[in-house]
């Protein structure tokens, strides 16, 4: 109610405000002050509607003759204001208006009737909300000192339950010293006894231990000769089988070699041909013209790398394609050696190795990266032939 009241307070002071000027102006105020008599009229209605609701909210208060004066002034005061117009629009006063406007008094009052109408009606209901919430304060009250009581008869009770447990627990305890003074009596007695039996037994089990440590003994030693002689046998066959796969890794080696001299002898067979062919060609070449001296020598250096890469790939297209794979999977691997040893693989000397050039060891290490990364097993097989070598 008091958002209410206070959004159409403020919505009747704006929609006032417009009509309430300009019957100040019309009557010769300043237009800069003038617009001060609607805010200064509506809020002082709004306070007094909201002071009075606020203090009927609380219970016993009657507002007395000035708040009723300053609310009905304020009220009427802003009413006849904001319909001035509507009342006499020829500008001419009379007791009973002769030629008013009946739509604009209408639409000029409805705001401030609003305004005034809710006020009063959200005085009833703030007192009749006070007296509700008397009476739920009243009630909310009675339960706590009912539950109050109740809690205290609780304890009350609980005290007198805790008195009696202690009484039946003093009995308990007395009663439980005197059964175990008498349980100690007769433990007395009973370890007298079994006393005598347990030197008995001891004596008995004495001897059997004895037996048994014998036996335990010629046992152990049938077990010790048992597993040197199957000690024996698992290792000669350890190093039969040792021996065979040394002699599978020998003939492993031995193609390997024989692989890599037949390539070896390929490249150089392609780079003989290669030279000749150059060799044959060399009279139709064309004398290059000589470079002008301000062409800068990174550019020299990028042109020769490019002829001696098209050289290169010209020479592994020569190779045989079986060839071909073994020295890519090769370098790769060497590359991939590096990289697991922290250090930065060379694509020139990499490539160098091969007679190829910078481009195939940048590819060959890229290649290596990528394998590394996503080949299940590369990594491990790279390890074992690195190990392979050093041993």
């Amino acid at each position: 109610m008091t958002r209410s009241l206070l959004a159409i307070g403020f919505g009747a002071l704006v929609f006032t405000c417009i009509n309430v000027t300009r019957f100040a102006t019309s009557h010769d105020v300043p237009g800069w002050v003038a617009w001060m008599l609607d805010p200064l009229a509506s809020l002082a209605l709004l306070t007094v509607l909201y002071v009075d609701g606020v203090l009927a909210e609380q219970g016993g208060y009657s507002p007395s003759g000035w708040p009723f004066t300053l609310r009905w002034f304020a009220g009427l005061a802003t009413w006849i204001m904001n319909c001035w117009q509507s009342l006499f629009p020829d500008g001419h006063f009379r007791l009973v208006p002769s030629q008013a406007d009946a739509g604009g008094l209408l639409l000029h009052s409805v705001a401030p009737l609003l305004l005034i109408a809710l006020a009063e009606a959200s005085a009833g209901y703030r007192a009749y909300l006070a007296g509700k919430c008397a009476e739920h304060r009243l009630t909310v009250k009675a339960y706590q000192e009912t539950v109050a009581a109740e809690r205290a008869a609780r304890a009350q009770q609980a005290r007198e339950e805790r008195e009696r447990a202690k009484e039946a627990e003093r009995a308990q305890e007395q009663e439980r010293a005197r059964l175990s003074q008498e349980q100690a009596q007769r433990q007395a007695e009973r370890e007298d006894r079994e006393h005598a039996a347990r030197l008995a037994d001891e004596a008995r089990k004495a001897e059997i231990e004895k037996a048994r440590e014998l036996a335990r003994i010629a046992k152990e030693k049938e077990e010790r000769e048992a597993r040197r002689t199957a000690e024996r046998l698992r290792t000669q066959a350890e190093i039969e089988a040792a021996e065979r796969d040394r002699e599978a890794e020998r003939e492993r080696l031995r193609i390997k070699a024989e692989a890599e001299a037949r390539a070896h002898e390929e490249n150089e067979r392609a780079k003989r041909q290669a030279a000749a062919e150059r060799r044959a060609r060399a009279p139709q070449t064309p004398v290059r013209h000589r470079q002008p001296a301000s062409e800068s020598p990174s550019k020299k250096q990028l042109v020769s790398v490019s002829i001696s890469d098209g050289r290169a790939s010209n020479r592994e297209e020569r190779i045989p394609r079986e060839v071909r794979a073994a020295q890519r999977e090769r370098a790769e691997r060497e590359a991939a050696a590096e990289i697991l040893d922290n250090r930065t693989p060379d694509p020139v000397q990499l490539a160098k190795a091969y007679g190829l050039g910078e481009t195939w060891g940048g590819d060959r290490i890229r290649a290596a990266r990528r394998r590394l990364a996503e080949e299940d097993g590369f990594e491990d097989a790279v390890i074992a032939a690195v190990l392979e070598v050093s041993a």
